[in-house]
């Protein structure tokens, strides 16, 4: 199941734990936040049809580590 909502978020985290509504409140917005930094990662993604070399991911404009 994909949870894009926030309805399908909060049912799946009361099956897994006992929340507050201000547990969900705060589980929303840390959703929401992790939700529009995987779309911006995604949008980033797009022009390289998914093959990225990693391995230089962590490395500086200079190529150090």
């Amino acid at each position: 199941m994909e949870y894009r909502t926030n309805k399908q978020v909060e049912t799946r985290a009361r099956q897994i734990v006992p929340l507050s509504n201000d547990d969900i409140d705060q589980l929303t917005g840390l959703i929401d936040g992790v939700r529009t930094a995987a779309d911006l990662m995604e949008s980033l993604i797009q022009p390289f049809d998914g093959e990225i070399d990693v391995s230089t991911m962590s490395r500086t404009v200079e190529g150090n580590r």
